[in-house]
Order: C-alpha cells, then sequence, then structure tokens
C-alpha cells in the first residue's frame, strides 16, 4: 500500500526537476490518470492539464531496457483546455517515462517527463 500511495506522489514531486529545457519558473503539467493507475500491456485513455502550454507531442519510452512503446497515441485538445491521450500501451511491468512534448506562448518548445512506474503489485 505504502509503495502504490508513494508512487502517486513522486512523480508530481519530479515533475519541476525534470522538466528538461524549461526554467523553474514554468509550472509543471497535471497528469490524470484512470482509476486504478496505468495498466498494464492495455491501451488506455488518460487527460493532462498542460497549465496553459499547447500539446505537440507524446511518447513513451523504458529508459532501463532501451525501447519505447509499440502503439502511436493521439491526442486531441478538449473545451476545458485538457488533452485527452488515446492509444497509450505500456506493456511491460517496470519503470516508465511518458514524454510530453509543449509549446509556450514565446513559440518555444520544451519537453516533461513524467515518470512512472506499473506492474508491480
Amino acid at each position: 500500500m505504502f509503495a502504490r500511495i508513494l508512487l502517486l506522489f513522486l512523480p508530481i514531486a519530479l515533475l519541476p526537476s525534470c522538466s528538461g529545457q524549461a526554467d523553474d519558473s514554468d509550472p509543471p503539467i497535471r497528469v490524470v490518470m484512470p482509476d486504478g493507475g496505468a495498466p498494464l500491456n492495455q491501451i488506455f485513455r488518460f487527460e493532462i492539464d498542460p497549465q496553459g502550454y499547447e500539446l505537440t507531442g507524446v511518447d513513451a519510452d523504458m529508459p532501463a531496457h532501451g525501447h519505447g512503446i509499440n502503439t502511436t497515441p493521439e491526442f486531441e485538445l478538449l473545451e476545458n483546455g485538457r488533452y485527452r491521450i488515446d492509444g497509450m500501451k505500456l506493456h511491460m511491468p517496470g519503470a516508465w517515462e511518458i514524454y510530453f512534448d509543449l509549446k509556450a506562448e514565446d513559440g518555444s518548445f520544451f519537453r516533461m517527463t513524467y515518470p512512472l512506474e506499473i506492474g508491480f503489485e
């Protein structure tokens, strides 16, 4: 149980420090996973609130294994300013990183990394 709670809060705590080219004044995005979290080896849908940034791409990788995902997620801007991401499939248990490519109002681009561990109960 403790591990599950830690996994819920750890990615949020890490987001500002994992913002890549973004500077510390940039707000982190909010990721809204389905109830129960990201499922293992199933295509799923989730939403993000990019805090005013434009989402230009989404992808995922399993850095320790040197590979990414086997699907091509698509995203759609919703009326509430969030984006819905469809077609994500994290096919192996372990440590994943979901990447969000974002565009700021000034035209600059950067990548936010959302670390995620799945499949260990």
